[in-house]
């Protein structure tokens, strides 16, 4: 094999071997041939390396400073070295390094110098900015569990203040009711000519507490109770019923109206309703009885008596 022929054969041996492509035999023919070559093989492959590797290399702009420093430097060295054997050339290789790198950098647009000043910079701030925005947050969950609190003490309190109302307004509304009945009961004691006036008095222990009076007019045929202290009934249990003893009409007490008591505290005013005319009552009688009452009583349970 000439000279020429070997030389072709181990540049393409070591050009496989930059490029990694060798097979075992291939890696044993380049070894034995590399003794020979290793004066010639050094400048021409690692040029030819370099080639192979520009080759792959996306062309970009420089930045001017490095453009600079590029083009300062290669006319001094090829005046200094123009006359050097070619395997001192390859020093010039570096700069090349230098060049791929700076194509990365701008090709991945990687910040350097004061760009990485800047970004830490803004990180640093939006750091800062997120801690205050959770603080914020923090303050505002708080203030939200406390108008939280507020608006429940808030409504329990419109809540009683409201059962206040309703209380009054029932209150009202009863006194609203009785203010007639009240007014009609006063104009009644005035007409003392005609009007009979009684007191009434428990007949039993449970009713120990009441009091009252029953007032009556025969000529108008009008009459009212007005009675304190008297238990409330439930009218789907029981009712209580008036009897008006008149001798000289019945020996049979005369029907005066059943009636309910809805409060326990304050005066009733409860109209009689008599249903047959009244002469001249002697006795007034309040039972217990049956819801809707009785046409007779038994008189099982007397509540009250007034009499003359």
């Amino acid at each position: 094999m000439s000279m020429d022929e070997t030389l072709a054969r181990f540049e393409e041996l070591d050009a496989g071997r930059v490029l990694g492509d060798l097979t075992s035999e291939e890696t044993s023919e380049w070894q034995i041939l590399v003794t020979d070559m290793e004066d010639v093989h050094s400048i021409e492959l690692e040029l030819l390396a370099t080639e192979l590797e520009l080759k792959h290399v996306q062309p970009c702009d420089l930045s001017s400073s490095l453009s600079n420093k590029i083009a300062d430097t290669i006319p001094a060295f090829s005046n200094k070295n123009i006359n050097q054997p070619a395997t001192q050339i390859i020093s010039i290789l570096p700069w090349l390094g230098w060049a791929a790198a700076a194509c990365l950098l701008v090709f991945f647009n990687l910040p350097t110098g004061d760009g990485i000043q800047n970004i830490s910079a803004e990180l640093t701030q939006a750091k800062t900015e997120l801690s205050d925005k959770e603080k914020t947050i923090i303050e505002l969950e708080s203030a939200k569990q406390e108008l939280a609190k507020l608006n429940e003490k808030l409504s329990s309190e419109l809540s009683i203040e409201s059962g206040k109302i309703d209380a009054l307004n029932t209150q009202i509304a009863m006194l609203t009711e009785k203010l007639p009945l009240i007014q009609k009961f006063d104009s009644l004691i005035q007409d003392e000519s005609d009007t009979q006036r009684l007191e009434f008095a428990s007949a039993s222990d449970p009713y120990a507490g009441l009091s009252g009076e029953v007032i009556w007019n025969d000529e108008k045929q009008e009459g009212y109770m007005s009675l304190e202290n008297l238990a409330v009934n439930d009218p789907t249990i029981n009712q209580y019923q008036l009897w008006i003893v008149d001798p000289e009409r019945d020996e049979l007490p005369v029907d005066g109206g059943v009636f309910n008591i809805t409060q326990k505290d304050g005066k009733s005013i409860i109209p009689i309703r008599n249903a047959l005319v009244i002469n001249k009552p002697v006795a007034f009688v309040i039972t217990l009885e049956q819801p809707g009452g009785v046409v007779k009583s038994k008189q099982e349970i007397v509540v009250a008596l007034a009499k003359s």
